[in-house]
């Protein structure tokens, strides 16, 4: 991308509005190091020694997270609960310096979280054990459902966009969240990821990865798939394709966008949510979808460069790379 033309889209971004809303998860990393574990007197196990903790935002909560770190202003929309995850995530939000009255609170959630503890030993190897998850196995309740609904257009009506992080099987982008985010369609951009229901989306730009566009449409062919779901939506429709670019549909027709090549070792874990976070920016920004989606592939070169941790693209490190 040229270099001008990418100082000037990161410039218009600084005056964008963008409400994001899905889950606010924890990324959770605990380091042990195993030279310090002594056989434990009650068990025979060897005990994970926790010498580090880290943590930052995930899921949904990373979306906004990359929102914030591009400059743009980020306006949030989700439910956290009562537990140690929330206050953590709520001191991650605390430094972000966004409005957090569409963080909404109840007492009968969990904050979803995602804990890997990593061994250390004597050599360099760092071995990640099954990771710990939290999440909800209950729908959301009537009165937060609505209340959540009227916080997102609430939110939607300052917004130039609103982007959504669909992901959770009880999160809360719920059936009637989701009808909200189409009749928001119908009036201001709305870009949505998801990983089980993009199929559900209507007036809604959608960005489901090559996978789940052929589960969405029922074909492999990836242009295939976007003129489906293009059909179907009433709206664009972005394909992502990994290592071999992205596809954009709309009524016009397609316009493929190859990726940028970021070379080994990388980390794709949190790099479709510094798409969104990018592409929902730059297109509110006025930037058209194609070199919105560029921009979004530049952003998500950074991301995968950082090892071991969700992570930004912040506007020094885009420049950097696309130098």
């Amino acid at each position: 991308m040229d270099q001008a033309y990418l100082e000037e889209i990161l410039k218009k971004i600084e005056t964008v509005r963008v409400c994001v809303i899905g889950d606010v998860c924890l990324d959770l990393y605990w380091h042990a190091d195993m030279k310090k574990s002594r056989l434990s007197r009650e068990t025979p196990h060897f005990p994970l020694p926790v010498v580090r903790e880290r943590y930052s935002l995930g899921g949904g909560g990373n979306v906004m997270a990359n929102v914030s770190a591009l400059g743009a202003n980020l306006l949030p929309v989700s439910v956290l609960g009562p537990d140690w995850r929330g206050f953590l995530a709520e001191k991650c939000f605390a430094q972000l310096a966004c409005p957090r009255d569409h963080l909404l609170r109840d007492a009968s959630r969990v904050t979803p979280c995602y804990a890997k503890p990593l061994r250390a030993g004597i050599s360099d190897v760092v071995y990640e054990d099954p990771r710990l998850d939290f999440e909800n196995a209950e729908p959301l309740s009537a009165a937060t459902e609505a209340a959540l609904i009227a916080a997102l257009s609430a939110a939607a009506e300052k917004a130039d966009v609103v982007a959504v992080s669909d992901q959770l099987e009880y999160g809360v982008v719920t059936p009637a969240v989701r009808e909200a985010l189409c009749r928001i369609g119908r009036a201001s951009p709305v870009v949505a990821d998801s990983r089980d229901r993009i199929a559900l989306y209507k007036n809604v730009i959608v960005k489901p990865n090559q996978v789940e566009a052929a589960a969405a449409a029922g074909t492999d062919v990836p242009a295939e798939a976007a003129a489906l779901l293009r059909e179907r939506t009433g709206a664009p429709v972005i394909v992502t394709l990994g290592e071999n670019g992205s596809l954009w549909c709309d009524e016009t027709g397609f316009a493929f966008v190859p990726a940028v090549k970021a070379e080994p070792p990388v980390d794709t874990v949190g790099a479709g949510d510094t798409f969104l976070a990018a592409f929902a920016a730059a297109y509110a920004a006025g930037v058209p979808g194609p070199d919105a989606i560029a921009f979004a592939n530049l952003c998500s070169a950074v991301t995968v460069k950082k090892i071991g941790t969700t992570g930004v693209a912040t506007p020094e490190e885009i420049l950097q790379m696309n130098a």
